[in-house]
């Protein structure tokens, strides 16, 4: 039985090579087209075919195999379209290969829960080890089931354990290997388009104008200009006239000039800009951008070969992009709090309506301030004020973290946070979170003995976006209900729309 298990891993490992490489130009989330999420389902599913082909057969209609790691993946890379899909092929194929029978309507039914839970806790999470962990747990407790219903019925029912066994390591294991390399495949391929594109916008910016200028022939230096002279670091032409130009190029680049060089010589590809690395005289490495085209010196056909110094460029458009960032990080950030200010909470909210109206998913809002504030603030002083709306931000924000969610200081004591892909009862639970996080810190309110420490108020919204609609209108219903939590006593938290609230 072992063996049999290893046989259909390897072909599991194999086929997703395969689809690896079938989706390499195609990168695949949950958020593509329905087609491409069909058309990768159908892929999975076809591979779910096969490893029945070569599955572990227990008796004449009894049959177990890795076919739930296609769905699990098809899940985290196209959704539930791709996971129902593969699931539904799988079914055709297990009923068509093994006849409609009791043990294949039993797995058959399995298998399209298998597909439905997994596409909906996959969701839009996109693909990870983790989740697939999560996914094959899930599914092994689906198959387990087929496997107990089929040999509890059969003279089998001793091999429960022992296949159970096997089944639950080998698809772990496994399952988490063939992952791992479907996800390098697919990065690496992800990788080297983004280079590509990087190039490509690059070269379209370079300057015609290069630094240097040298004429080869039969690969040997003929002329070089006063600035290629420098650029080499040589004293004069002739410490470089008659020297191959392949004694400059780095190590690691030389045979690519070469075929570079000869390519276009013989009129295999055309003149342009290339980046290479040189060593010059002295041994100074420097980078530069690189340009060769046919010409004739002399009565004779040469290669006229352009040089840009580059290394200072290089040098400075990572500090200039390293200030840039730091410059857009600060111009984001809220500078007393340290969380995102007013101008991030609009654009982030701006877009978030708009995937959630896209994707009709629910988005949520919670708006909350520090109850008293302004008497706090008269009492404490401004600096006293400042250091409880650090602090208490910091708190908010270490909170929502968690799952990556979004807060803002929305103005003076107000703050405002985005909840994508939530609704109104998680929404509420982040909230009451929040307030008893804050209301954990106790930070000390001297001014009653009925307040004796500072607590916060919150009201929340949450809807479905329409995208004719403007996003402003959620804020206004969180607005409306932190209002209303004021009202009703302060410390806390009231849904718009509902009684729901919770003191303090």
């Amino acid at each position: 039985m072992f063996k049999d298990f290893i046989t259909n891993a390897s072909l599991l490992v194999t086929s997703f090579f395969i689809i690896g490489q079938l989706f390499k130009d195609y990168r695949l989330r949950p958020s593509s087209s329905w087609k491409m999420r069909a058309a990768a389902g159908v892929c999975f599913g076809l591979q779910g075919i096969l490893l029945m082909i070569y599955s572990v057969r227990l008796n004449e209609s009894v049959i177990v195999d890795l076919r739930h790691i296609p769905i699990a993946v098809a899940a985290m890379q196209g959704g539930p379209v791709s996971a129902i899909v593969s699931a539904l092929i799988i079914v055709a194929g297990r009923i068509g290969l093994f006849g409609p029978s009791y043990s294949s309507i039993i797995p058959s039914i399995l298998i399209l829960l298998i597909g439905i839970t997994c596409g909906w806790l996959a969701g839009r999470k996109g693909m990870s080890l983790g989740l697939y962990l999560l996914l094959n747990t899930v599914s092994m407790i689906y198959v387990s089931a087929a496997v107990f219903l089929n040999l509890g019925l059969s003279d089998l029912q001793h091999r429960v354990a022992s296949v159970l066994t096997y089944h639950w390591v080998i698809s772990t294991t496994v399952g988490l290997l063939s992952v791992y390399a479907f996800l390098s495949i697919v990065r690496a391929h992800e990788s080297t388009k983004k280079l590509q594109e990087s190039e490509a916008r690059y070269k379209r910016l370079i300057t015609a104008s290069p630094d240097a200028t040298l004429v080869l022939s039969r690969e040997r230096i003929v002329f070089i200009n006063e600035k290629g002279v420098r650029l080499l670091r040589a004293a004069t032409r002739k410490e470089l006239l008659g020297r191959s130009i392949y004694d400059f190029f780095h190590p690691d680049n030389r045979n690519t000039a070469w075929t570079h060089c000869q390519d276009i010589r013989h009129g295999k590809a055309q003149p342009e800009l290339i980046e290479q690395k040189l060593v010059c005289l002295d041994g100074t490495e420097i980078t530069v951008e690189l340009s060769v085209s046919p010409t004739v010196y002399k009565g004779s056909a040469a290669l006229l070969v352009t040089l840009r110094d580059i290394t200072g460029r290089k040098t400075t458009e990572r500090q200039l992009q390293e200030a840039l960032s730091l410059l857009q990080k600060l111009s984001n950030l809220d500078g007393l709090t340290g969380i995102a200010n007013r101008r991030k909470l609009d654009e982030h909210l701006a877009k978030a309506w708009s995937d959630a109206a896209a994707n009709r998913s629910p988005l949520s809002i919670i708006m909350f301030d520090v109850d008293h504030f302004k008497t706090y603030n008269d009492s404490h002083g401004h600096l006293g004020g400042d250091e409880v709306l650090r602090t208490i931000a910091l708190t908010a924000n270490a909170v929502l973290l968690q799952k990556s969610h979004f807060i803002a200081r929305y103005g003076g004591e107000e703050f405002a946070c985005v909840l994508t892909e939530v609704g109104a009862e998680e929404a509420y639970e982040w909230a009451e979170a929040i307030r008893m996080a804050v209301e954990r810190l106790a930070l000390p309110y001297n001014q009653s003995d009925a307040h004796p420490y500072v607590t916060v108020s919150l009201g929340l919204a949450s809807l479905v976006p329409d995208a004719s609609a403007p996003p402003e209108q959620l804020i206004d219903l969180a607005d409306k209900a932190l209002y209303q939590a004021k009202a009703e006593g302060r410390n806390r938290t009231v849904c718009c729309g509902s009684t729901d609230e919770t003191a303090g």
